[in-house]
């Protein structure tokens, strides 16, 4: 069942292979050796054809990744939908066998003493208070009628101004229980359009 889910993908179209020395003709590499790795020096970005063939790599990578993001997000969906679907009738089934075997647990729990549950050969059956519920409907004619009538409803919220505090501590004020680090430089890559 779960092999049915997985055996449509997607076929990729075949990346586009041309060799180095045709898209950067001034940047020449060639692939170490093991015996002379010492000697190599570092690769260095240092001409815009390397830059070039940097932010083409970075990219590449972040395209794969997002059609990854994409396939798992499409598998993601099919499964669950796939779940919910397969799961259906023993939803039914649970639902409809619960509600005939409710009134005979009530009664057989009604006779016993103490225990809230019925023990039988395959399993126990018991009865929980579940927690109350509320829900607000409309909140601000909520809101409105008990700040008149009950203010002990109403719960008055203070926090802090994130903004003044950067000023504040920008500024050269010390606050005490508050951190602050100076934002860095982040290199961000798009694509031309």
């Amino acid at each position: 069942m779960q092999a049915a889910v997985m055996d449509v993908v997607r076929a990729e179209p075949a990346p586009l292979d041309l060799p180095t020395s045709i898209l950067y003709p001034d940047f020449e590499f060639t692939p170490p050796d093991p015996g002379s790795a010492d000697t190599l020096p570092a690769f260095m970005i240092d001409t815009l054809s390397k830059a070039d063939w940097a932010v083409a790599k970075i990219l590449a990578a972040e395209a794969r990744i997002s059609r990854r993001a994409e396939l798992a997000a499409e598998l993601h969906s099919r499964i669950d939908t796939w779940l919910t679907k397969s799961s259906t009738a023993d939803q039914d089934s649970i639902a409809y066998l619960s509600m005939l075997l409710r009134p005979f647990v009530d009664s057989e729990l009604s006779m016993q003493r103490r225990s809230r549950s019925l023990l039988l050969p395959s399993g126990t059956a018991s009865l929980r208070k579940l927690p109350d519920r509320l829900d607000i409907v409309d909140r601000e004619a909520a809101l409105a009628y008990c700040k008149s009538n009950y203010p002990e409803a109403v719960i008055v919220k203070e926090d802090l101004a994130r903004t003044a505090l950067k000023s504040l501590i920008f500024n050269g004020d010390a606050i005490p229980g508050v951190s602050a680090e100076i934002g860095s430089t982040e290199l961000y890559i798009k694509p031309n359009a």
